[in-house]
């Protein structure tokens, strides 16, 4: 249950020397004024903020952006398992238990308003605090790209939400917040990562550690926050400078992008960063089948929640690297020895592979250390590709998409593909090189075709579909808790 009434909300987490990630310890409850009196103290707040996006990622809020699309759904068996599982599968069938009852929406916008929270409480607590000025505006900036991101989603997901922006506010506490305007959020999203921009670190800096916000990732954000609004001149002055910047560039494998050593790399923008300490671990792996082979340390076996659509297995061309890195095709018991799934519905069907644990450290597949993109190099160079295109500017368009279609091993495109046909090869391309990092509803949405490819390409979803499902219900406990909201913002249709 989400409460505004949160102001010792402050987490006290340490960040160690690790090379591999920003390393978030467990929670300590602490008051703003005792935490933001130092440097320490107002590192450790930030880094509290980041820990409701780990908390976001690690859960199975994550698979928002991946089903109920045309690249992703949950297997057949996951509605026989019980009540909570057959909600957890209306997010990708659309069916009658996409409520405002339901525990992934309701669990999603209540930790996302937890981190907005919290940055709220940073923001206002820096500004106070006695460190430098360099410091005070980095952190702020970590905050404010971190609130930007949280609101960001909330936006897509349920257009006007109620808009906190402060701490400590004893009426707001009694009286709750009024859904905001879509226009208004926009405005402070936006607002909040120009001011990212110009105060983090840049990515690569003498002191930055991996996996805090920097300067590349608030503008790759902001791009495609521009290019969610439709404003195409803005989104190109905002993405042009990332394509020239030496600290940046594609790795030269794609399925090196997903070996755990890897991970921080330079395409990398910005990652979820998870470890083998309690709490801190992720679900993914075994969400979407892992099918490790049995050591010391790792059980065998996986999981059969997510899988990739057919559409999606099927729309690489031939000659396309970065199939066999996504997908998984084979699988082996505890032992070692290969086992014939074809026979067994969606058991036997390919699996998503980016987040293999056979290589790495985790503890099992429900208890990964692997880290998830949130932005990656790749996607500027698609979203660039894409505003080109909304602009007319065919030729760049192409140049940019062949990037991506080089480091997978394809051929140019030939030709001068009309707009529409550019677009629809960009979205292609989007679901290719992007697949399962969360982006894909969120793209089908912003490109007014959320609505035909799922329903054309995504069995489960096709018979229950509908236009109101361009949105998710605002949670009933919501409602509960938000003296200002009335039972008339609820969403269309819901």
């Amino acid at each position: 249950m989400f409460s505004y009434k949160m102001r010792l909300v402050c987490l006290l987490l340490l960040i160690s020397g690790c090379s591999k990630q920003l390393e978030i310890k467990p929670e300590v409850f602490i008051s703003p004024e005792e935490l933001y009196k130092d440097e320490a103290g107002v590192v450790a707040g930030v880094t509290g903020v980041y820990r409701q996006l780990l908390v976001l990622k690690r859960s199975d809020y994550a698979i928002v952006g991946m089903v109920g699309t045309d690249e992703g759904k949950t297997t057949i068996f996951v509605p026989t398992w019980g009540p909570y599982w057959q909600g957890f599968s209306a997010v990708n069938s659309y069916s009658l238990l996409l409520t405002g009852q339901n525990d992934v929406v309701q669990g999603f916008w209540s930790v996302s308003y937890k981190g907005i929270i919290n940055a709220n409480v940073a923001i206002k607590y820096i500004q106070q605090a006695p460190v430098n000025e360099a410091l005070k505006n980095r952190c702020i900036g970590e905050a404010k790209f971190l609130r930007a991101l949280f609101y960001f989603y909330l936006v897509q997901l349920f257009d006007g939400v109620p808009l906190p922006t402060d701490a400590d506010n004893p009426d707001a506490d009694r009286d709750g917040y009024p859904r905001s305007t879509t226009a208004d959020v926009y405005k402070l999203i936006i607002e909040d990562l120009q001011f990212a921009a110009v105060n983090l670190n840049s990515k690569g800096a003498n002191g930055q550690d991996a996996g805090r916000a920097t300067k590349e990732a608030a503008i790759a954000l902001l791009g495609k926050v521009y290019l969610t609004r439709k404003d195409y001149a803005n989104a190109k002055m905002t993405l042009a400078p990332l394509l020239t910047v030496s600290n940046v560039s594609l790795l030269p494998e794609y399925k090196d992008l997903y070996v755990e050593k890897n991970e921080n790399n330079i395409e990398s923008l910005f990652e979820i960063q998870f470890s083998n300490e309690t709490d801190n671990t992720s679900n993914m792996a075994g969400n979407t089948g892992c099918w490790q082979i049995k050591s010391p340390s790792l059980p065998g076996g996986g999981g059969h929640v997510l899988i990739p659509t057919d559409y999606f297995y099927n729309s690489f061309e031939d000659g396309d690297l970065r199939k066999d890195a996504t997908f998984r095709s084979v699988f082996y018991d505890e032992n070692g020895n290969l086992v014939d799934y074809s026979w067994w519905a969606d058991v036997g069907k390919p699996h998503v592979k980016k987040f293999d644990i056979t290589a790495g450290v985790s503890v099992s597949g429900s208890l990964s250390s692997r880290n998830m993109y949130y932005l990656r190099y790749a996607d500027v160079i698609l979203m660039y590709a894409e505003v080109e295109n909304e602009l007319n500017e065919s030729a760049i368009a192409l140049e940019n998409l062949n990037k991506i279609r080089h480091r997978a091993g394809l051929a140019d495109w030939q030709g001068t593909p009309d707009q529409e046909h550019l677009r629809a090869e960009i979205m292609l391309e989007r679901m290719r090189e992007l697949g399962f990092e969360g982006w894909r509803w969120f793209d089908l949405k912003r490109t007014g075709t959320l609505l035909t490819e799922t329903k054309a390409h995504n069995i489960d979803a096709a018979p229950n579909m509908l236009p109101k499902h361009l949105l998710y219900p605002i949670p009933a406990k919501e409602f509960e808790n938000n003296p200002a909201l009335k039972p008339a913002d609820q969403n269309p249709g819901y």
